[in-house]
């Protein structure tokens, strides 16, 4: 399978929305609140931004602690870890503008949010974007009468939508080494319900047994019928389901 990332609608959806927090009025203003089902393509889509604009992304962690937290994101920026590294690590957000991306973002609410004012206190000073990734059970959390200094920052919501039939067709045209057939691509679309982690584990099932085909048709495209009794999809904890 190829290693690239596809500009999938919800990816356009997020590119808007941090083009929006860009143009914000106040500076401190800069948390963009990203959240979505598992699967949806969330923490590829991040990681895609971070590599283009030069963020750091750190996953949060449920035994984080502040001090813990800064040594991850220090740790990121190549920093060694040592007397004043904090301080430097900072100074190196403010000059090179560098956003923080945390995926997992529900953990740093726990001890009063306590990783959470930690890096509100960097990013109003770098006024710099923050990103947080929340599930979607968390991010009501973030919304609390309790923890309005940070609400009152968010500047735009990022909500991942179900990929339609047209996304799953383009990641399967771009990342697939063999061609897949139209019915295969809606099939693909019907039971992972369009979830991008389970279609990009499909494609790599394809792909393996494309190989497994004569030579005379191993370069025409796959179809459903080429699956049979192939253990395509492994969908949420269930049994795998056979295409047949």
């Amino acid at each position: 399978m190829k290693r690239e990332f596809v500009k999938t609608s919800n990816a356009a959806l997020f590119d808007a929305k941090i083009r929006e927090a860009q143009l914000r009025g106040a500076r401190e203003s800069g948390l963009v609140a990203v959240t979505g089902r598992p699967g949806e393509g969330k923490t590829r889509t991040l990681q895609a931004w971070a590599a283009e604009v030069g963020a750091v992304m750190v996953t949060a962690q449920v035994d984080w602690t502040p001090r813990r937290m800064i040594i991850e994101i220090a740790e990121k920026l190549g920093l060694q870890i040592k007397t004043g590294f904090e301080r430097a690590m900072e100074e190196m957000v403010v000059k090179g503008n560098i956003s923080i991306i945390v995926d997992e973002a529900g953990f740093t609410l726990a001890n009063k949010a306590a990783c959470l004012e930690k890096l509100r206190g960097i990013t109003d000073k770098s006024s710099t974007l923050l990103v947080l990734v929340f599930m979607p059970r968390d991010i009501s959390s973030l919304f609390a009468v309790n923890l309005e200094q940070f609400n009152s920052r968010i500047n735009a919501r990022c909500d991942f939508k179900k990929s339609t039939l047209e996304d799953v067709a383009l990641v399967c045209g771009q990342l697939s080494e063999v061609p897949i057939a139209p019915e295969l691509v809606k099939h693909i679309f019907d039971k992972t319900d369009a979830r991008m982690r389970l279609v990009i584990n499909a494609i790599t099932r394809i792909e393996i047994s494309a190989k497994l085909r004569p030579e005379a048709v191993r370069h025409t495209p796959m179809t459903l019928g080429d699956l049979k009794g192939v253990e395509l999809f492994h969908v949420l904890g269930q049994t795998t389901r056979k295409t047949a």
